[in-house]
């Protein structure tokens, strides 16, 4: 029902568009743009896409997980595959999740060996992708909050204190990871919840560790604000280059929101409105979300020919082998120690002559 209500306001944002937009001019926008810049664009981005491997890559030894870098940049550009055919804008991270906890190998660190009872390589997997999420997009909104106050352009006062909410929230959060491990002993936490506060703390100890994630999501999220530069000027847009790093953060934000299928419309909806105060038509604002898209498509299905590749040769699993949901990845080992005890206290195949270890019961 849920996706059904994402179509729905895809469609009508997407109807509201071709309602208001004049597509002649959205296609001269498109005979005027200087191919070079677009490649250039696409480029850069794939580059970047190697640099959000080797964040990952970094939070997942954190987590206890191994791996190679060539590994991780492999999964992140199927689950960029998976987000672009997948109606739903999180359909990519639960595939690469996955994609690691079945390839991902426990490592050696100490902090790690002390948790791996609790926290299961599935559910490691699962959260560092999370947190591989939450801390490019603390990044994106810290890159919005240096830009607002240094961009030259005078910015609408909507703009700016939609830019101030979001630092807020962000501070905010920042400010209760300190705090976390002394409220989790003072607070009732049910113990579900344990094995992924393990995993937080595990991640917070490190803290060399999420300084250098970090400076890697600041470049990731500076490279992403110059291919919509660099798009703007192939395009010709009167947009100064610091305004663009207002720009793609709200635009980022805006397409999280769970009212349409991979932020379709929201994009061009809200290039629309945030270009308006610099006086940039709307068909040229639609044609840079287009662009935009065009670079994430592209590389979306680079992804699916790296899925064609490898994936059906590391997603095939014995019948023994279930596939499960990254967080409960360690249920396969219980069920298969339940199956080998039986093996050991029933008989085998019906005849009661035979005891334990198929040896007949006089041996036995």
């Amino acid at each position: 029902m849920k996706k059904y209500g994402r179509l729905l306001g895809s469609a009508i944002l997407m109807g509201l568009l071709v309602w208001r937009v004049e597509w002649p001019q959205v296609a001269s926008a498109f005979a005027q743009l200087k191919v070079a810049y677009w490649v250039l664009a696409l480029v850069l981005y794939l580059l970047a896409q190697g640099v959000s491997a080797a964040r990952w890559q970094m939070l997942g030894h954190m987590l206890g997980l191994g791996g190679r870098w060539r590994d991780y940049l492999a999964h992140y550009f199927i689950g960029m595959f998976f987000n672009l055919v997948l109606p739903t804008s999180v359909g990519g991270d639960v595939v690469r999740a996955w994609y690691l906890a079945k390839e991902g190998t426990m490592g050696q660190k100490r902090a790690a060996r002390e948790l791996r009872s609790s926290l299961a390589p599935g559910l490691a997997a699962f959260l560092s992708v999370l947190a591989d999420r939450v801390n490019g997009l603390a990044v994106l909104i810290s890159v919005a909050c240096v830009a607002t106050v240094c961009c030259p352009t005078p910015l609408p006062g909507w703009i700016v204190a939609c830019v101030a909410a979001m630092g807020a929230a962000c501070l905010l959060g920042l400010a209760i990871l300190p705090l976390w491990p002394w409220l989790r002993r003072r607070l009732p936490v049910p113990p579900r919840l344990n094995p992924w506060l393990d995993g937080a703390e595990l991640c917070w100890r490190d803290r060399r560790g999420l300084v250098g994630v970090t400076l890697l999501s600041l470049g990731v999220q500076l490279a992403n604000i110059v291919l919509a530069w660099l798009i703007g000027e192939g395009l010709g847009l009167p947009v100064p280059p610091l305004y663009y790093g207002v720009l793609i953060p709200l635009v980022s934000v805006l397409t999280l929101l769970p009212i349409s299928l991979n932020g379709m419309g929201l994009r061009e909806a809200g290039m629309v409105l945030l270009l308006a105060p610099l006086h940039v038509h709307s068909a040229s604002a639609v044609t840079l979300a287009l662009l935009l898209f065009a670079v994430y498509a592209v590389a979306g299905l680079l992804g699916g020919g790296v899925y064609l590749a490898i994936g059906d040769r590391r997603l095939t699993v014995s019948s023994s082998d279930e596939m499960t949901a990254p967080w409960t990845a360690n249920r396969p080992a219980k069920t298969e120690n339940r199956k080998e005890a039986s093996e050991h206290a029933d008989p085998v195949r019906g005849d009661s002559d035979q005891g334990r270890m198929r040896k007949p019961s006089t041996a036995a």
